[in-house]
């Protein structure tokens, strides 16, 4: 791409990113349940639980 193009194309690329990063922050504003309950939905509730305790007992034997 040469510098003319460039110079042309990054205040449209800039502009549009700013669009994107103020819609994103505009939906933080959006509550959710929280992770372990929206787990639970999807993978029920026991597997969740066993899904999350392995993945706490790896994170333990990690830090020795």
């Amino acid at each position: 791409m040469s510098a003319a193009v460039l110079t042309t194309v990054a205040p449209a690329g800039s502009r549009r990113l700013l669009a994107d990063v103020s819609a994103f922050a505009a939906q933080d504003n959006v509550s959710k349940p929280p992770a372990l309950d929206r787990l639970e939905a999807a993978l029920g509730r026991d597997f969740a639980d066993r899904l999350v305790s392995a993945l706490s007992d790896d994170r333990d034997d990690a830090r020795g």
